[in-house]
């Protein structure tokens, strides 16, 4: 069986470099890599990935893009599993994600271990 296809978008090179690195190594997806929202929007246009790791960053731009997913206008599933990443996230944040189907949210910082479990959750949904 093929590995799924997956998007990490993170700004920070490290992190997003390290965890794509071992996913691939331990054949839990096909990791693709952006280091913005922006740049994810436009991958998601124009390519189907099968889940999604990113960092929801400051301000909404990540919300809008999930969106954008659910609304169906990118080449994905609607139902695509989502997860997250953040330095920090309140209560009524985590509540306006959690509407639109995230699977988890990971606060920083956390384990590669905890990243990679996240990915192959992601990778079998």
């Amino acid at each position: 069986m093929p590995n799924k296809t997956l998007l990490l978008a993170d700004p920070h090179s490290l992190f997003r470099r390290t965890l794509a690195l071992v996913a691939r190594d331990l054949h839990l997806a096909d990791v693709q890599e952006t280091s913005s929202l922006e740049a994810a929007q436009r991958l998601l246009e124009r390519q189907r990935v099968d889940g999604l790791l990113m960092d929801i960053g400051e301000g909404l731009e990540a919300l809008n893009l999930l969106h954008n997913i659910r609304g169906g206008a990118t080449r994905c599933e609607m139902s695509m599993p989502v997860a997250l990443t953040a330095e920090h996230c309140d209560l009524a944040t985590a509540q306006l994600y959690k509407e639109q189907g995230v699977r988890r949210i990971l606060l920083k910082p956390f384990k590669v271990k905890t990243a990679l479990e996240v990915i192959q959750d992601l990778a079998s949904a």
